[in-house]
């Protein structure tokens, strides 16, 4: 069988994810850029990696395993941001919980699947939910940093478990989620 594309994440609770998806729909209104809309608002632990469809199982029980180890975890987010030219995001506070879980889950992936990400090698975990990327040109980039810089939003949430998200060839939709197991 072929190789199959997922990533691991922290999925938005529907309350946020809603304030989030009216960012993403007011970017394609006013930036003309939609590729955000393609997965649910979310935090990215382990970013887009293939699998064979044979070690789906190990995965799985890799995953259930590191989220039965891990408490709940407060997450907070603090504002706009972006990644100069493409990219404009909802800013997540870079707590030491949040900072540990997805260190140990990229090290856990490293020693237990051997995968790694190649793409962003050692730069640091800069946690955020993503409301226009890819398909934002440098122009309409320009536009929306002027409309989101300064805005404030502040929200916060309980993330209780990380999700495995896999690409069907148009679109992320979640494939499993794994609750933390409770109280921090």
């Amino acid at each position: 069988m072929g190789q199959q594309l997922f990533f691991v994440a922290l999925i938005l609770p529907p309350d946020l994810g809603a304030i989030a998806n009216g960012w993403q729909y007011y970017c394609v209104d006013h930036f003309q850029t939609k590729k955000a809309l393609n997965s649910p608002p979310h935090i990215t632990l382990q970013p887009p990696f293939k699998l064979s469809a044979q070690d789906f199982g190990q995965l799985q029980n890799l995953l259930q395993t590191f989220a039965q180890s891990r408490p709940v975890m407060p997450i907070q987010l603090t504002g706009f941001n972006c990644f100069p030219p493409r990219v404009i995001y909802l800013d997540v506070e870079r707590s030491q919980k949040l900072l540990n879980c997805q260190s140990q889950l990229k090290n856990t992936f490293a020693e237990k699947l051997q995968i790694c990400d190649q793409r962003y090698g050692d730069r640091p975990f800069r946690p955020h939910v993503t409301l226009a990327f890819k398909d934002l040109s440098r122009d309409n980039f320009a536009r929306a940093w002027a409309f989101f810089q300064g805005r404030s939003l502040d929200h916060n949430f309980v993330a209780e478990g990380v999700s495995l998200l896999q690409h069907n060839g148009r679109h992320w939709q979640m494939s499993a989620y794994f609750p933390f197991r409770g109280q921090s």
